[in-house]
């Protein structure tokens, strides 16, 4: 008879061959004192991924299981297969890529989480390297609250391999949610609406920036990303009866002002006056950090 995992490690990887060893021995290397499973998303890789997995598997079958397909699926579906699987109290998710570094990672999050019932979701700071390692950074430079209110929430991103959050407030996220890019946007979001979230001022992960990462892949595509997120605070904005409107109306008006500051260029700041005196004054302050090394 198994044992039921009080946690699911949400392991997606797609052509990580370079890096998957490293995610999973962050994983296990967890010192915790409850149960816990890996389920792993092989996405049809076309490098040495699925081979790589499926040895860790066959070395700790009581912990790892994969789940192979036999056509690329894309992020969205694979994330949600995974899922799907899991059957842990809380779901910890994690990007073949990025790796955790703090074996205690697990137990400070779930120990947060227990004390604080009403809590959904948490988080923690994180290392971002370049994809040879030869530049690091802290995600977040500024202080933030421990606790963090949803119109907080929505005006910063979270770094996906730092999330843990709830298993039954996640198994009602709408069914909306494989049509759009920005999965972990609506996730943080559709959690803070159901109870609190949480933040632990610690550094317990590394998220690697690359090319050929979704982030990037997004990037490349502004067009795309721009009408993903409309959309998303949109029907996030139905779908949470309207509780939030001045939050996300809010966030689609950055974001509309984004998009037509990309599409002007230059030109942008000639009709803008101070928001090329704003844009100075970000300049300065990112240089300031870089200098005083983050």
């Amino acid at each position: 008879m198994s044992i039921q995992p009080l946690v699911s490690v949400r392991l997606v990887t797609y052509n990580h061959e370079k890096w998957i060893a490293q995610c999973l021995e962050g994983i296990l290397m967890q010192r915790i004192d409850f149960p816990f499973e890996v389920i792993v998303g092989e996405d049809c890789s076309t490098d040495r991924t699925r081979e790589i997995v499926l040895a860790y598997a066959g070395r700790y079958p009581e912990k790892i299981r994969v789940l192979p397909s036999e056509a690329n699926l894309g992020a969205m579906p694979n994330s949600y297969r995974v899922q799907q699987a899991c059957q842990g109290k809380y779901h910890a998710m994690i990007e073949g890529d990025d790796y955790w570094i703090d074996p205690r990672k697990l137990q400070k999050q779930v120990d947060i989480m227990e004390a604080h019932p009403e809590m959904t979701f948490c988080f923690h700071n994180v290392f971002v390297v370049n994809g040879d390692n030869t530049s690091a950074g802290l995600y977040f430079t500024d202080a933030m609250p421990d606790t963090l209110t949803f119109a907080e929430i929505s005006r910063i991103s979270t770094p996906l391999m730092s999330h843990l959050a709830r298993s039954d407030v996640l198994a009602t996220l709408p069914e909306w949610r494989l049509k759009v890019w920005c999965t972990d946007v609506l996730v943080r979001l559709w959690c803070a609406h159901h109870g609190t979230v949480g933040y632990l001022n610690e550094v317990m992960a590394v998220y690697r920036w690359h090319f050929h990462g979704l982030t990037a892949r997004m990037i490349a595509q502004p067009e795309k990303r721009f009408s993903d997120i409309i959309c998303l605070y949109q029907q996030l904005d139905r779908d949470t009866g309207y509780h939030h409107t001045d939050v996300l109306q809010e966030q689609i008006k950055k974001e509309q002002e984004a998009w037509r500051r990309q599409q002007l260029g230059w030109r942008y700041y000639l009709l803008r006056p101070s928001a090329f005196v704003a844009r100075v004054k970000q300049y300065a302050q990112a240089v300031a950090r870089y200098r005083n090394g983050f």
